[in-house]
């Protein structure tokens, strides 16, 4: 048994990593100008999120360095729960080996830098190197952007000019992105909105191509899940060009183990996944979300994958298209005139007869007397007409 257990330990060790270091926390960075005299403490935390297997190539090494006179290191690694002291000392400059910060990943590797010392007298007013930290590579390089520096400017404390004080410079290594996969961007399908209600499938592939000596790591696991209802996975495993069987579940989550995921890099492995469902009308996580996790269960820095496909919400009212309103053409009012009423006639003068149209008694009497002489002769013809 232990002929196989000492060949792997080896192995381990022997297994080439790019590993490198993020800060943690930081404390005593004041903000303003540094006073010579002053006594300044420093305590920054270093992690080792690496995604190798191990937290630190054993090759390199970890540079401290500072400008402050009488320096006290005092450097301290976290494994777990457990803790011990690496250096104490007094120097400018302090070396910690890989080999001492070479762990498995799955220990939770974690560093304490604690710095004291006094602010000299530089002289002139150029930035004085506070606290300095890099990891070098086996020939004494830089490796990548491992790096941080913390420096602030030394004036004489009654010298200090009126003014907004000036931050510290910091320079710091940039976030960690520690996805080991790469999404196809092409093969992610749908996208835009999806209606509650209907059963769609939702794609993507999974390429795992960042790593340098394996396609993932083993200690890692890959988490899935979907809010679709009653959900249905099809998971295909691509190793080498060629296409290991699927592997069907019903669940809302499905996790594939890191083992089942790490092979060579040479072999190229790649990953469909496809899950169909009914889409709900609200839903409390992605539609389809992917989490790469270490193992303490969290995910890794920049490995969560979110499908682009949303859920449509029915309450939205689309708002109409705003439509002119033509103001009618004023057309002149014409009043109606009103109906002509003739003028009366003048009342006539009262001449003392019956009427108004000025008939008296004389003419009346006048006409009868006329009309007596006309009806005499006709009465006398009729009688001369009987009589014989």
């Amino acid at each position: 048994m232990m002929r196989g257990i000492i060949p792997l330990a080896i192995l381990i060790l022997l297994i080439p990593s790019a590993a490198g270091f993020v800060v943690l926390d930081s404390d005593g960075i004041v903000d303003g100008y540094l006073s010579p005299g002053d006594e300044e403490t420093i305590i920054v935390t270093l992690g080792f999120p690496g995604l190798e297997l191990l937290s630190f190539p054993s090759g390199d090494i970890l540079e401290l360095r500072t400008d402050l006179a009488n320096p006290k290191w005092s450097v301290v690694l976290i494994r777990g729960e457990a803790e011990s002291t690496l250096r104490q000392s007094g120097r400018a400059r302090e070396v910690i080996t890989g080999w001492e910060l070479s762990y498995p990943v799955a220990e939770d590797i974690s560093l304490s830098i604690s710095l004291r010392g006094t602010v000299p007298d530089t002289g002139s007013d150029t930035p004085l190197s506070l606290i300095r930290v890099r990891q070098l590579d086996g020939s004494h390089q830089l490796r990548g952007e491992n790096e941080y520096e913390v420096s602030q400017l030394v004036i004489p404390s009654g010298s200090i000019p009126p003014g907004d004080r000036p931050d510290p410079v910091i320079i710091a290594p940039p976030p960690p992105d520690l996805s080991a996969f790469t999404p196809s961007s092409r093969l992610t399908t749908p996208a835009g909105e999806m209606t509650p209600g209907e059963t769609v499938t939702l794609r993507t592939h999974l390429s795992f191509d960042r790593l340098q000596t394996t396609s993932f790591p083993w200690t890692d696991s890959l988490r899935l899940r979907s809010a679709l209802l009653d959900p249905q996975w099809e998971v295909t495993l691509f190793r080498d060009g060629g296409e290991m069987p699927s592997s069907t579940r019903r669940s809302p989550y499905y996790t594939i183990p890191g083992f089942e995921l790490s092979y060579p890099q040479r072999e190229n492995v790649g990953l469909r996944v496809a899950v169909t469902g009914e889409v709900p009308e609200v839903a409390g996580f992605p539609l389809l979300e992917i989490r790469q996790c270490g193992p303490n269960g969290y995910a890794r820095e920049g490995a969560i994958f979110i499908h682009p496909a949303t859920i449509a919400d029915p309450r939205e009212v689309p708002v109409p298209t705003p439509t002119m309103t033509v103001s009618p053409t004023p057309v002149p009012t014409i009043e109606p005139e009103p109906p002509h009423t003739p003028n009366p006639l003048p009342v006539p003068e009262d001449t003392g007869g019956i009427y108004p149209d000025l008939i008296s008694f004389e003419k009346i009497g006048a006409l009868i007397d006329s009309f007596i002489e006309f009806l005499i002769p006709q009465i006398q013809r009729i009688i001369s007409g009987v009589g014989g």
